[in-house]
């Protein structure tokens, strides 16, 4: 029910698509805009000049022109005194020794399997390994070593 429903509404707006793409396109004609009245006025005032310059930072300092020991740079030094001292504080904290646990000591242990055992595989499996105690088969992973000595 649900996929008749489905086709019939693909079927339904194909339809509409292709309808609307045989149909002619048409514009709306153009409406020719009335003729505008301009009328020049004569309080028109003339300017010379316009002061397109940007305020100053903190305010007007109450003078015009540059004065002996005035900086033009408002707060420029902080970012680089702050990359300075992050690298100085980053630096001192890298710079601190640090300790190291010693590695713990090898503990040697006898295997607590019979040598017999040994044996005993590697007599009977040509790729017995007495390190991990496995042989390989034909076919699958590595296998353990199960002998009556074991």
């Amino acid at each position: 029910m649900i996929n008749l429903f489905r086709k019939v509404a693909v079927a339904a707006l194909s339809a509409t698509v292709m309808a609307g793409a045989l149909v002619p396109a048409q514009a709306m004609p153009v409406i020719a805009a009335p003729a505008a009245n301009i009328e020049v006025k004569s309080d028109v005032t003339q300017v010379r000049h316009r002061d397109y310059r940007r305020g100053y930072y903190h305010g007007h300092r109450g003078y015009r022109h540059h004065r002996p020991g005035y900086r033009h740079h408002d707060g420029y030094w902080f970012p680089l005194a702050a990359f300075g001292a992050g690298a100085l504080i980053g630096g001192a904290i890298a710079a601190q020794p640090r300790y190291v646990e010693p590695a713990p000591a090898p503990v040697y242990r006898a295997s607590g399997i019979n040598p017999r055992h040994y044996q005993w595989c590697e007599a009977r499996y040509r790729s017995y390994d007495s390190y991990s105690n496995t042989f390989q088969p034909y076919s699958g992973p590595r296998q353990t070593c199960l002998s009556p000595y074991y």
